[in-house]
């Protein structure tokens, strides 16, 4: 019980991007986590994460707008059981990153991130594109926009996660 309440309390470590070694960010600031040795601008990941997670509450709003309309014009089709699927897999990522006190370790929620991103590129631009042959512009310029700051945050996620030491063997006695 004590050991649990520890470990949850544990404030998270991060590798700095400049030396290499391993502290533990202010979790409580917005601005960069700086290294107090070397000085570097290490990014502040949560803050990056819950910053997807805020564009998913967008898309998660346009999401029920879209089958708001889409239930009064045409009543329930597949178009609307999907949105409604894509709608619930955005409100679990937004409470899965929110929720997580280090996001950019948690492999669920990143997991989440980028299916939720695949699916909506899916239903908004290929789909579209395959079925009617038309190109959803507006929907491929934020996808072409949100992509890279993904796939950034993603490296920096990589490249800061500190390693975990290896499980000390037990001792055997004979």
């Amino acid at each position: 019980m004590i050991q649990e309440k520890e470990s949850r309390d544990m404030i998270p470590s991060i590798k700095c991007k400049k030396c290499g070694n391993a502290f533990q960010p202010n979790m409580k600031t917005t601005e960069t986590w700086p290294r107090p040795s070397c000085k570097a601008k290490n990014p502040n990941l949560k803050r990056h994460y819950r910053s997807v997670a805020d564009l998913f509450i967008l898309g998660l709003i346009v999401t029920a707008i879209v089958i708001a309309v889409g239930f009064s014009e045409a009543g329930l089709n597949l178009g609307m059981i999907l949105s409604t699927g894509h709608a619930i897999l955005l409100l679990v990522t937004i409470v899965f990153v929110y929720k997580s006190k280090t996001p950019w370790a948690d492999s669920a929620a990143k997991a989440l991130i980028w299916t939720v991103f695949g699916c909506a590129l899916l239903f908004n631009v290929m789909i579209p594109l395959a079925l009617a042959g038309r190109l959803n512009i507006p929907a491929i310029i934020v996808y072409a926009l949100v992509f890279p700051y993904l796939f950034w945050l993603n490296s920096q996620a990589r490249k800061c996660l500190v390693p975990e030491a290896p499980p000390l063997p037990a001792n055997e006695e004979s």
